[in-house]
């Protein structure tokens, strides 16, 4: 890579009112690079976010936005924005620095301005978030106003091949501008249509779209294929090993994170609400909220700093099993993986066998078994206005098929009274209402799930050195002294305890759905429930088990690269 000097200007004037005033963000983007080579003609506004109206001019110059009334001590006005570079042949680094320069409103003494990133790189076709925060940090007793300056400093740096510029359409959704999935030469983009037919997707137009529900979908093709795929082609299902679901990485309103131990009585409706969720990207400073209105960065993300995580879309099967028992298999062979629509899930197995198949499934990936943060990160945008926004359909199928959805609302166990996850009625098992999404959430086999309470592996097959030491990464610990009833236990974000009020034997006032915390003699958690469970499972029912091989438990994948 080549450094150039480069004579980079760009200012942003932000005048700041302690009223309901127009606020305005300026970048003048003006730039030469040596010879005659045009820059930051390239670089743009794409989207902008404050608490009032905002709106960006027709050149990408300027934002423009209403700033909300700050007046108490520490209250702030925040503006975040987006921006990206179109540029083919420049990636930049970019530095910002602000100064205040206008004294005669004292506005030094009256605000804290920040930038956050003040140092960033952006390459070609990327979009980077920043965030301009003004605090109040004296008491003010009649309305002022005032100005800063903030300087864009940027070094671009010649690239080697030439970018692929995106069209900004794609980018009118924000899941897109900060959290867009991460692929690598093992992970081809698909598109899915309605009956199930795989494509291999055009990264260049738009092959997902959150905003609509629209779940971006990936696959890995079997080993040693004989030929070669590529954009616009259909995929042979004979030819996919396995399916990944991407799970954007996002912050949540918490809404009940103070759940008592114990149980109540059953309330006389359900409880259920739709979770606030907003997409970031890993750049973007984590929120750390504990209390109810406050924002959490999902845990799912912030272990393993990334931008999201690529989810089985169905439970595991057992690669070469052709009937239920055949797929009952105690081992830890990651070449067994598969995940695919219509075959009878991997079970009868140990959670060290499936922690250690998953594991060695693809590590260029960082494959792992679904710890149970993660199910709660999946649980949790299902629940959102970017999900199926209530309880996923019960896989009823008693032949463990994946990706079943039965043909009734909690419908009894059946061969026949089901349809395939590509069907209208099949879409109802999805995270999304529509093939997009994740199957299996309920019913099918019970998942377990990479967390256990500390101190007692029972027979997982795992030993607590491996769990504290080799793969604590991968596992959620709770609390040694947990019990059944001991939701304030919880991991927020896990889907356990801000489920609550719980009552009775033991259930939750969403969806009535199962609600047992782990204790000693059943240390690891499971997920979802079985075929049978009828209306108590759900993607928000949890129990417990020893961690031994049950001819019901299953488990699920998760790629966190």
């Amino acid at each position: 890579m080549k450094k150039k000097s480069l004579l980079f200007l760009s200012i942003l004037l932000l005048v700041v009112g302690f009223a309901s005033v127009a606020t305005n963000l300026i970048i003048n983007n003006t730039l030469n690079i040596g010879f005659n080579n045009t820059f930051l003609d390239d670089v743009v506004f794409i989207k902008a976010k404050t608490e009032g109206e905002s709106s960006i001019s027709e050149d990408g110059k300027t934002i423009t936005y209403d700033a909300k009334k700050i007046s108490n001590v520490n209250e702030e006005t925040n503006l975040t924005f987006w921006v990206k570079n179109k540029n083919t042949q420049y990636d930049a680094d970019v530095t910002i620095n602000c100064s205040l320069n206008d004294i005669s409103s004292n506005l030094a003494d009256l605000v804290d301005v920040t930038i956050e990133p003040s140092n960033f790189t952006l390459l070609s076709d990327e979009v980077k978030s920043g965030e301009v925060k003004v605090k109040l940090k004296s008491v003010v007793t009649e309305e002022k106003s005032g100005t800063f300056t903030c300087e864009l400093i940027a070094t671009p740096v010649e690239r080697d091949v030439p970018g692929v510029i995106t069209p900004d359409n794609l980018y009118e959704d924000s899941v897109i501008n900060e959290a867009k999935p991460e692929l690598s030469k093992d992970l081809i983009p698909i598109t899915l249509d309605n009956t199930g037919v795989v494509t291999y997707a055009n990264t260049d137009e738009k092959w997902y779209d959150y905003a609509n529900k629209e779940w971006a979908n990936a696959v890995i093709l079997v080993d040693n294929l004989s030929k070669t795929y590529n954009v616009g082609d259909v995929i042979s299902e004979s030819d996919i090993e396995s399916y990944f679901v991407w799970i954007p990485r996002y912050k949540y309103k918490l809404f009940h994170a103070n759940q008592a131990d114990g149980t109540t009585n059953k309330l006389s409706e359900s409880i259920a609400q739709t979770i606030e969720i907003e997409f970031e990207s890993k750049d973007t400073q984590s929120s750390n909220g504990t209390q109810d209105g406050e924002w959490l960065t999902h845990p799912a993300f912030t272990n393993f700093d990334v931008n999201g995580i690529w989810v089985g879309k169905f439970e595991t099967g057992y690669k070469g099993s052709t009937s239920v028992t055949s797929a009952q298999v105690s081992s830890s062979d990651p070449t067994k993986i598969q995940i695919k629509p219509n075959v009878n899930s991997w079970r009868n197995n140990s959670v060290g066998n499936f922690f250690k198949a998953m594991y060695n499934y693809n590590r260029g990936l960082d494959s792992h078994m679904m710890k149970n943060t993660e199910w709660g990160a999946v649980s949790y945008l299902s629940h959102s206005k970017y999900g199926i926004n209530t309880e996923v359909r019960i896989n009823n199928n008693s032949n463990f098929l994946t990706g079943y959805a039965a043909n009734t609302k909690d419908a009894s166990s059946s061969t026949t009274n089901n349809q395939p996850y590509n069907t209208e009625t099949g879409y109802l098992a999805s995270t999304t209402g529509n093939i997009t999404g994740v199957y299996d959430m309920s019913g099918g086999s019970w998942e377990y799930v990479a967390g256990y309470r500390d101190g007692n592996v029972k027979s997982s097959g795992l030993t607590l050195d491996e769990i504290r030491n080799t793969y604590s990464k991968y596992i959620d610990v709770y609390a040694s002294n947990s019990s059944t009833t001991t939701y304030s236990r919880r991991i927020l974000g896990d889907a356990t305890g801000e489920i609550g009020p719980f009552y009775g034997s033991y259930y939750n006032n969403w969806y009535n759905d199962y609600s047992y915390f782990v204790e000693s003699p059943y240390p690891w958690f499971h997920r979802g429930g079985v075929y049978h469970n009828g209306s108590s499972a759900g993607q928000f029912r949890f129990a417990r088990d020893t961690g031994g091989a049950n001819s019901y438990g299953s488990a699920r994948l998760v790629l966190a690269f």
